[in-house]
């Protein structure tokens, strides 16, 4: 750091040099005050000087009343201040007031004359402004107010801290004042234009500026107002009418009868039909389903394009030049997507990545073997375990029964509003929601355990802590520095580790995660939205874990009553694996739910003790064809209908008490909507309904409800359960 004193010796003496009688000028920003810092607070900015200049006073708004004694230092450092506010050894004191200012009161400037000038030479600096006496004053940068020129100066502000090279940093302040200043001796070409922007035609007047110390003055001027190197005026103030869309340099060159010609060029300095800048973008619909595809783009481009080019596969080679084109595809993949718009003048790309997700006829994500909630049920307690095996019972238990959310994401919630996933109560109420799976967790070998998971919107604590699933030993939870797992038995993974990721879990925003076991390799990680963490290794073989407390979903454990449960976080599609996914399998389960026929609420048995029952064969995958219900359980030779309806709700009417009517049993309720109902036989008391799912994408993430009314031969007839059906690819 160089001191004030040996700093001032070349710009004091510069200053005698300069003429006398040269005009001061001052470059103002703002004095509408939005708020301001203590004693010995700063202010940083930019500024970038064309030509020499000396800098004499600072016109200064403190946060203060009149008549208070105020003084100002002024620091420099070369290209700009980021990134150097806390580095005072960086930075050269160039400039101390005089000691004579006082306030003029708020929001008016207040005269700082330097006890000497200094010299800034052409170039950019960072400068800091330190307020001594008095606090700061400043006002809240938005991105229009931050940038001010006058042909000598201009100025990019800026920041503002709370001590001297030190303390809190604010971003983004513009700083209220001006920077006065005369020009150092030598001819200095500059200008000012308006307007500078505008729909052509667009007629601009420009207006000289240029600064001589000739007494004789400026005596030519040659203009070049489009960049093209031809001179187009020598007049002083001329104007000139732009007929064509673009952004054009200005040039002036002027001469005196005492200095060299000087040459000022302001790049990109006018802006014609700014209207017409484009910004490329573009919708598709559907960008997600099986081959063949076929997908129709819509440009939404702004800035009235008339040319586009499209690549849909990622490939660099131009699939349409459409402005809306539809593409087909037949290939199973992720399909990246770009689309480059243009005009006369203006061009711009879009790339969207991964935008487009395509299985094949009869893929699907596997189902998982182990434990599934989809969260779907739209009303009660139980939730369903849609899992290909009986490892876990078939429902899960949450203590209370307001538990339901809409998630708001597309394929993932059930067909009525409200409804989709397990919304958690913030500690504030009594009420916590999680589930009891109704069984202990005891694995050997490789696991995935996957989930939906996002900070619920109206949660206002900041990075809440919360449990996705445990056992009080065998758990994953949020905290503020992470996701974080761990549980095992003699292995590396009894202890937990972190997974950090920018921007993981904002408020109301989803994210998918999976953990993943590879036990055949030794390795453990953990996946947000398909991409996974570094991971940990561990001796191959050895993954093992015996729970012997309750296993809970959205919670510490069972057996501490849940827990800290998860509060402020809402879970959804809460899958468990016995054997470690490949990422391609984590990336497609990110498309949609499982397609399942999910239990919901129990029937009910007639006079002769037939229970009726409704089961899902099969996979509700758009395109099986096989797909069907088994109605069992039926007393044979009996009539019986089956309701197919797309409301398992209606505002709060179902579940709907039949048993008060005289023809039905004790328990026996209407559970679905009936807006269709099929009649059939129950022939030998079973049953199966052909219920064929087309190759239709228009019906994925749809869901229809079932449920049986069976007619007994003695005075109470009976009714099945209902199975909410969700079809998906």
């Amino acid at each position: 750091m160089r001191s004030l004193s040996n700093f001032l010796q070349g710009g004091a003496l510069l200053a005698l040099l300069a003429p006398a009688a040269e005009a001061q000028s001052c470059l103002q920003t703002l004095y509408t005050n939005d708020g301001g810092s203590g004693v010995n607070s700063s202010v940083f900015f930019n500024v970038t000087a064309s030509s020499a200049v000396l800098v004499s006073r600072f016109d200064m708004s403190y946060n203060s009343s009149p008549n208070r004694a105020c003084g100002l230092e002024v620091w420099i450092t070369p290209t700009t201040y980021v990134g150097k506010t806390a580095q005072q050894a960086l930075w050269t004191q160039v400039g101390v007031d005089n000691g004579l200012a006082v306030t003029a009161g708020f929001n008016l400037p207040t005269t700082v004359n330097l006890l000497s000038p200094f010299l800034l030479n052409p170039g950019t600096y960072g400068m800091c402004l330190v307020y001594r006496g008095q606090g700061s004053s400043y006002s809240v940068g938005n991105g229009t107010n931050q940038t001010y020129y006058d042909g000598f100066l201009s100025l990019a502000l800026g920041q503002s801290q709370s001590g001297t090279f030190s303390g809190t940093l604010v971003n983004a302040r513009v700083w209220n004042g001006a920077i006065c200043y005369s020009p150092a001796g030598g001819l200095f070409a500059g200008f000012s234009a308006t307007p500078t922007s505008g729909a052509t035609p667009l007629n601009v007047n420009f207006t000289d500026g240029t600064s001589t110390s000739d007494p004789g003055g400026v005596t030519s001027w040659a203009w070049d107002f489009d960049g093209d190197s031809i001179i187009d005026s020598n007049a002083q103030n001329p104007s000139f009418t732009y007929t064509r869309c673009g952004l054009y340099d200005v040039t002036l060159t002027v001469t005196d009868s005492q200095h060299p010609s000087s040459t000022r060029t302001e790049n990109d300095f006018i802006f014609a039909d700014p209207q017409l800048v484009v910004t490329a973008n573009f919708r598709a619909a559907s960008n997600a389903g099986a081959v063949p595809l076929t997908v129709n783009f819509t440009d939404t481009s702004v800035g009235n394009p008339t040319a586009w080019s499209w690549d849909f596969d990622n490939d660099s080679i131009i699939d349409s030049t459409a402005q809306s084109p539809s593409f087909t595809y037949t290939t199973p993949g992720f399909y990246s997507v770009t689309l480059n718009a243009a005009n006369a003048c203006f061009t711009d790309g879009e790339t969207k990545t991964n935008f487009i997700q395509v299985v094949g006829a009869t893929q699907n994500t596997v189902s998982a073997d182990k434990l599934e909630y989809q969260f779907n049920e739209v009303r009660g307690t139980a939730v369903s375990n849609v899992a290909s095996s009986a490892l876990y019972p078939a429902t899960g238990t949450i203590p209370n029964a307001s538990w339901h959310k809409d998630p708001g994401r597309a394929l993932f919630k059930g067909s009525e509003a409200g409804f989709g996933s397990l919304s958690q109560t913030p500690s504030s109420t009594p009420t916590r929601n999680w589930v009891d799976t109704g069984s202990n967790f005891r694995h050997t070998g490789s696991l995935t355990v996957m989930w939906w998971a996002r900070r619920d919107p109206s949660s206002i604590v900041a990075s809440p802590f919360g449990y996705f699933f445990g056992d009080d030993s065998f758990r994953c939870f949020f905290a503020s520095a992470g996701i974080s797992f761990g549980g095992g038995t003699g292995t590396t993974l009894s202890a937990t580790y972190t997974a950090n990721w920018q921007g993981h879990l904002q408020q109301g925003v989803w994210h998918h995660y999976a953990v993943v076991i590879d036990d055949a390799v030794g390795f453990n990680t953990i996946y947000q939205d398909g991409v996974p963490h570094a991971g940990r290794n561990y001796a191959p073989g050895t993954y093992t874990y015996n729970g012997t407390t309750g296993f809970a979903v959205g919670a510490f454990s069972v057996a501490s009553g849940g827990g800290p449960a998860s509060e402020h976080y809402d879970l959804d599609d809460f899958r468990m694996y016995s054997r470690a996914l490949t990422q391609a399998e984590i990336q497609t389960a990110l498309l949609h739910e499982n397609p399942t026929g999910a239990l919901m609420d129990p029937g009910c048995t007639d006079s002769n003790s037939f229970t009726p029952s409704l089961t899902a064969v099969g996979a509700p995958q758009i395109g099986n064809l096989a797909f069907g219900l088994l109605a069992s359980g039926l007393e044979p030779g009996r009539p019986t209908a089956v309701y197919i309806g797309l409301s398992a709700s209606l505002g709060g009417f179902l579940p709907f008490d039949l048993s008060g009517t005289g023809v039905f049993g004790p328990g026996c309720r209407l559970l679905v909507s009936p807006d269709i109902i099929l009649n059939f036989g129950s022939g030998g008391g079973s049953v199966f309904l052909p219920a064929p799912v087309p190759l239709d994408p228009t019906l994925e993430g749809g869901h229809i409800y079932n449920q049986l009314l069976s007619l007994g031969s003695g005075p109470l007839s009976a009714v099945s359960n209902a199975i909410d059906t969700q079809m998906q690819f």
